[in-house]
């Protein structure tokens, strides 16, 4: 959970919180990131049940992982580097969010990027020189190759999916540096953190409400407990909320902003009567369809080997652990259910699973993600809904808001729609079995019905739909909680600005501003959203000081006058 507090320009002085420890050092490895999610560096957030997703899991309940760590969910991703579909800015922009369009949005994802295979991708869509480091990665096994030639075969052509175009297969750039994982702590704060004396950064703070004055409606800083200490922090400028889709409507309701009844029910006054926690959006998936390799094709190994990669890795950073395995291959497409051209409404992820005997026991991935993404004898499937009509809602933890997780109903599958586009998304995904490129290597479907499911015809569409229902997963892009939207959005909490409507100096920077959840993995749009973010504070407080349109000797002279 990030809050920054920003309490002059220059010299500022900036207070960034954060819930969670200091990023551990075998986040770094690529293949490791599936044992980040249920450890101590994640939240743990789960589902409230519902009847219509999620029933094979435990309580009815499906897991959504947050990374509780500096650098967030970075740190626990998979570091996929996909902006999602320039469609998706454009649309914004029309429903009122001024400048907020694909053109207006793309410097933005270029700034950051330092990208190290500028050779390989449009180049003039690409930036070099950022704090972020995008790469490809360096090693690949040979089934990554294969399934690159299988989506060719079923005629996705092999592009750059960041270039302004989606549909097609590709081999993923990462958000790595030489086989290591770049998370946003790395990227953006461990190179400043020594040498700005004006940045304060406290972990294992966990942040309680924004002090707002309620006549006023001015946010003037945080209360946080540290070590079971009680402390204020206060702002001569603004606060910053970015605790992500599921937190930063929480920490919202709890300082006053969220919608009145659910506020007043917690006894909590209104300050302002928003519809902070409305709009949830997710890119939901599943579990349990699986494909079986041969002994040739599998890369389980020994332990002896293991041992032998763990080291060649800390000397080299080289070997199967620099990179995520079949998880490097990624596909767009659209379904009958899709009419607009160039924009998919289902996205393939390619998972690792290691399985005992995928003929009588299939073990779904979700429920062994223990070992390495480079030690695989299955692969499971992933259709990924881009475009979900469902909305969810968060809620306050009735038990106990104030420490208690939010209550999150995610409302999957609530509208018919989103269940029959994955539907159609599995059964595209099977014409990949009739490439001669899986074929050679006697790749098979793991046809044997799943436990819940077990009662009906494997194949038909009863049968998908109760996979679909029942093995419901995520893949961690929950947004749209604090809605960006025009003034007569009835639904926005947030102006184009970021800025939270009816309080002064209090804005929103994360996923939780996106009106509809963009078309692909949402780390670089958040990176993105940040950037303009950090344009917009400068610009405000640059213009207040006379400082906006100054050149560097002007403003020191100004600096020097006034200080």
């Amino acid at each position: 959970m990030y809050i920054r507090i920003f309490n002059n320009i220059y010299p500022s002085q900036v207070l960034l919180l954060e819930a969670g420890g200091e990023e551990p050092e075998v986040a770094d490895v690529p293949a490791f990131a599936p044992m980040l999610q249920s450890s101590s560096i994640d939240w743990g957030f789960r589902t409230q049940a519902d009847p219509k997703s999620c029933l094979a899991r435990t309580n009815g309940q499906c897991s959504w992982a947050r990374g509780k760590v500096m650098g967030g969910s970075s740190v626990i991703n998979y570091m996929i580097y996909i902006r999602g579909n320039p469609r998706d800015y454009d649309e914004w922009a029309e429903r009122g969010n001024i400048g907020w369009s694909y053109e207006e949005v793309l410097p933005y994802f270029i700034k950051s990027e330092d990208n190290h295979n500028i050779d390989k991708v449009a180049p003039y869509k690409h930036g070099v020189g950022g704090y972020l480091s995008v790469e490809m990665f360096n090693y690949q096994d040979e089934n990554v190759l294969t399934l690159l030639r299988a989506f060719e075969e079923v005629g996705l052509p092999l592009i750059d999916q960041n270039s302004g175009k989606q549909i097609g297969g590709s081999l993923l750039q990462t958000t790595s540096r030489n086989g290591r994982r770049e998370s946003a702590n790395i990227a953006f704060i461990r190179p400043i953190r020594r040498k700005r004396r004006n940045l304060v950064i406290e972990t294992e703070a966990y942040a309680l409400r924004v002090l707002i004055d309620p006549h006023t409606k001015t946010a003037y800083g945080v209360e946080y407990e540290k070590n079971g200490r009680l402390i204020r922090a206060t702002a001569k400028k603004e606060v910053i909320v970015s605790c992500g889709a599921i937190m930063s409507p929480k920490l919202l309701m709890l300082s006053g902003i969220g919608p009145a009844e659910h506020l007043q029910n917690f006894g909590i006054p209104v300050i302002k009567d928003l519809p902070v926690g409305y709009n949830l959006q997710d890119h939901t998936t599943i579990d349990g369809l699986m494909f079986s390799l041969t002994n040739r094709t599998a890369t389980t190994t020994t332990d002896e080997q293991m041992r032998h990669d763990v080291f060649y890795y800390r000397e080299e950073g080289e070997g199967p652990l620099s990179s995520t395995g079949p998880l490097q291959v990624n596909a767009f497409v659209q379904t009958k259910y899709e009419f607009e051209p160039g924009r998919p409404d289902i996205q393939y992820s390619i998972d690792a699973t290691n399985v005992r005997n995928m003929v009588t026991q299939p073990i779904l991935a979700a429920e062994t993600k223990v070992t390495p993404l480079a030690y695989y004898n299955g692969l499971v499937i992933r259709p990924i809904l881009l475009n979900p009509e469902s909305r969810g809602v968060i809620k306050l933890n009735h038990t106990d808001p104030w420490y208690g997780y939010p209550l999150i109903y995610a409302n999957t599958f609530e509208e018919e729609i989103d269940l029959l586009r994955i539907v159609e998304g599995i059964k595209q995904s099977l014409n990949l079995l009739k490439t001669q490129a899986l074929q050679k290597i006697g790749v098979n479907l793991v046809t044997t019905p799943l436990p819940a499911c077990d009662n009906i015809r494997f194949g038909t569409d009863e049968y998908w739909v109760c996979m679909v229902r029942s093995y419901t997963s995520t893949i961690y892009h929950y947004s749209g909680t604090c809605k960006m939207g025009p003034r007569h959005d009835r639904g926005a909490v947030v102006d184009p600005q970021l800025r939270v409507y009816g309080i002064k100096n209090l804005r929103v920077i994360d996923t939780s501003i996106m009106p509809r959840v963009v078309r692909g993995n949402t780390n670089a749009p958040t990176i993105m959203i940040a950037e303009k973010g950090s344009d917009m504070i400068k610009s405000t407080w640059l213009k207040k000081k006379g400082l906006q349109g100054m050149n560097f000797k002007q403003m020191i002279k100004n600096l020097f006058l006034n200080h």
